[in-house]
């Protein structure tokens, strides 16, 4: 494929945004940087590929819903748009309460002790409204309303429409998410199976070791931090790898 004549464009979390490389860290030393990175993978992508442009769309904390809002909503699409989606963790939720692009609950996040988010995460719940409020309804959600089942059922006819979607407009698209996702001991090899079924057959889609294949060094935010330059580099080149770029 000559990706020369391809424009990148790629969707996804805090990973493909590059949350705490050098140029995308806040001065608290958590947080991320206010536009992504331009050391992140997606960068590192069209160089190593010789794609014409490169546009990272990709929002620290977003949830899958909303990574699918975004692919679906954006403007700049032309027939010469080469489309990755870096699929986030399956358990995150969000809630739009209209089209609007932040009239939402941005993101439940699985764990709420302290230290586990970004000092950025709760200002901005702080801006939203009442973070207590927050708080019941994160835990009354995991608590009540969420099951692995449904979650999975949820992600795999969102990536089936979103592949349809792009097909439908002529337009390339790859889909990367972490194995550790798909290999869920709770769901069970039965409705592994069963998902399995489901997934088109020609979905360009590969799933790959999360520490092997990607997070192999830190970044500079603490204190847990994501993939750093080296994980970078090395997941752009796994991806021209298996995707034959």
């Amino acid at each position: 494929m000559d990706c020369s004549e391809y424009d990148l464009v790629t969707f996804g979390c805090s990973f493909t945004f590059g949350h705490g490389l050098h140029d995308c860290i806040d001065p608290d030393g958590q947080s991320h940087g206010p536009v992504p990175s331009v050391l992140a993978w997606p960068n590192q992508l069209k160089t190593f590929c010789n794609f014409k442009t490169v546009d990272n769309q990709a929002e620290p904390g977003a949830s899958n819903k909303m990574i699918t809002k975004y692919a679906i909503e954006y403007k700049k699409y032309t027939k010469k748009s080469f489309v990755v989606i870096y699929w986030t963790n399956f358990d995150r939720h969000s809630v739009f309460y209209s089209r609007k692009k932040y009239d939402r609950l941005h993101m439940m996040p699985t764990f709420l002790q302290e230290g586990a988010m970004p000092q950025q995460f709760w200002d901005f719940q702080k801006q939203q409204g009442d973070v207590k409020e927050f708080k019941r309804k994160t835990l009354t959600w995991f608590s009540d309303f969420h099951y692995d089942f449904d979650v999975y059922w949820e992600q795999v006819v969102r990536m089936n429409y979103v592949d349809s979607w792009f097909r439908s407009k002529g337009i390339e698209c790859r889909h990367v998410f972490g194995e550790h996702e798909w290999n869920n001991k709770e769901l069970g090899s039965d409705n592994k199976k069963y998902f399995n079924k489901y997934m088109m057959s020609d979905l360009k889609i590969k799933t790959f070791n999360y520490r092997k294949d990607f997070h192999i060094d830190d970044a500079l935010d603490r204190p847990h931090p994501h993939p750093g330059m080296s994980s970078h580099k090395l997941f752009a080149h796994n991806i021209k790898k298996w995707f034959k770029l």
